[in-house]
This record gives C-alpha cells, structure tokens and sequence, in this order.
C-alpha cells in the first residue's frame, strides 16, 4: 500500500536558487507529489570534473532555502552511497529503504535532452514517472516523451542557473534576485564562490 508520494528533485545545488524552490513548490502545490526531496548530490557523473563546494555547505544552504517551504526538505540520501552517483542506484536504494512510498524523479527540460545517456535510463522510465520541468531556452522533444510515465510541467519555468549565479557572485553581481536571502547571507559569511 502506498502511504506517500514524493518527488526526488536530484542536484548538486551549488547554490540551490529561487528556480529550485519554485520547481518544488510548484510540483506540491499542484499534487503531483506530497512531499519533495532534494537529493543533495555528492558527485553527479556529468561533473566529475567540475569543483564544487562541500557537501556540507551546500547541505546547509539546501535547509535553510526550504525552512520555511512546507512539504518540502532536503536530504542526505546520496551522502554515502559510491561515486559518481547514479541516478538509478539512488533510486533504487530509497525505494527499497522507504517500500511504501511512490517515488518520482523529477528533472529540467535541459537535463531531459540528454537522458538517453544515462545509465539504466529505460529502467528509470519503466519503474518511476518522471515529471519535467520547462527551462527557458530549452523546448527541444526527446523521442522518449510518448512514454506515459513523463509527465511536462506546465509552470514553474526555471531561467537561471547555479553556474550563472556563482559567476555573478564571483564577479560581486550578487544574485539576490535569484536567492533566498539568508541563503545570500550564508554565501557571503563563508566566502563561497569568490574565486
């Protein structure tokens, strides 16, 4: 018997922004799930090669960014499993750790495009749905989308992203239009992103 749903809203969240919160909020707020995870990723397979901030730290700023955003939390749920972390095997471990709940993934239009590339992707598409989110700039239609477990978002358009942000930051723009306040705060108070 199922006794929840919850989407698992996977990233490295270096730092996670406003486009982030909104995608989650969206996502409850319009019941495609009851709760919302954010699956802090230590080392996502696309960006072995990218530096990014601790776990730790971005842990931090992944609570304070949903402390107030009801039904909606982050989670340490890929900590210690072997990296890189793929998606399939967080997948299935929460699925076998949590039996009775329904899990879904959820995704950026842009990552979409690129899904047929990653590992077990047909074993993702067969055992979760998978809800998409629009990103701006990015409307191209995989020929994967006629499966009846993808689900395209109407709303919560995301037209930012963390690079973006950590480079305006760099360049001391800060991107206070995209972040949560004391998310800002925390990013200043330890000096993230300045060089």
């Amino acid at each position: 018997m199922i006794n929840k749903k919850i989407g698992l809203f996977f990233g490295t969240f270096d730092p996670i922004h406003n486009g982030h919160t909104e995608v989650a909020q969206y996502i409850v707020d319009n019941c495609f799930s009851d709760e919302v995870w954010l699956i802090i990723t230590p080392q996502s397979p696309e960006k072995e090669f990218i530096k990014i901030s601790n776990f730790d730290q971005r842990f931090k700023m992944a609570q304070i960014a949903t402390n107030k955003i009801d039904k909606v939390k982050p989670s340490k749920a890929e900590q210690d499993l072997p990296i890189p972390n793929y998606t399939i095997d967080t997948l299935e471990h929460i699925s076998e750790k949590f039996k009775n709940y329904e899990f879904s993934l959820i995704i950026g239009q842009d990552n979409f495009e690129k899904f047929k590339s990653w590992k077990s992707y047909k074993k993702i598409i067969k055992n979760y749905k998978i809800l998409i989110y629009p990103r701006l700039g990015n409307d191209k239609k995989p020929e994967i989308e006629t499966f009846e477990n993808i689900i395209h978002l109407k709303g919560a358009t995301v037209d930012i992203n963390s690079s973006a942000i950590r480079e305006k930051i760099k360049n001391k723009k800060l991107g206070k239009n995209y972040l949560n306040k004391d998310v800002l705060s925390f990013i200043i108070e330890n000096n993230l992103y300045e060089k």
